[in-house]
C-alpha cells in the first residue's frame, strides 16, 4: 500500500486509505451514488458549463482537448461499472443480459 500512496503522492489527492487498500470499495461507493447514466449527465452538464464560460476566449484546439477528455472519461467511468459487475463488487443493473 506505501507504493501506492506514493505514487499518488506525486499530486494532490483526496483517496481514503481504505480506498487504496480496496480500490472496488471505492469504486463501489461512487456507483452507488452516482449511477452511470448519471454520471453521463453531469459530465455533459460540466463540458456545457465550461464551453459557455471560456466561450469567447477558447482556442479551438482546447476545445477539441476537452471533448475528447469528457468521451475518455465517460468510456474510463463505463469501463469501471462493467469490471465492477463482472468482478461481482457492483450489482447487475435490472437490464443486464444473462449469460
Amino acid at each position: 500500500m506505501k507504493d501506492y500512496i506514493r505514487i499518488l503522492n506525486y499530486q494532490p489527492h483526496t483517496v481514503s486509505k481504505e480506498f487504496i487498500a480496496d480500490p472496488n470499495r471505492g469504486l463501489n461507493t461512487f456507483f452507488s451514488f452516482h449511477p452511470l447514466t448519471e454520471v453521463r449527465q453531469k459530465l455533459h452538464l460540466l463540458l456545457r458549463a465550461w464551453l459557455r464560460q471560456v466561450n469567447v476566449y477558447a482556442e479551438p484546439s482546447d476545445i477539441s482537448a476537452m471533448l475528447l477528455f469528457q468521451e475518455q472519461l465517460i468510456e474510463f467511468m463505463e469501463v469501471s461499472y462493467v469490471k465492477g459487475v463482472k468482478d461481482g463488487y457492483l450489482p447487475k443493473p435490472v437490464n443486464h443480459p444473462k449469460n
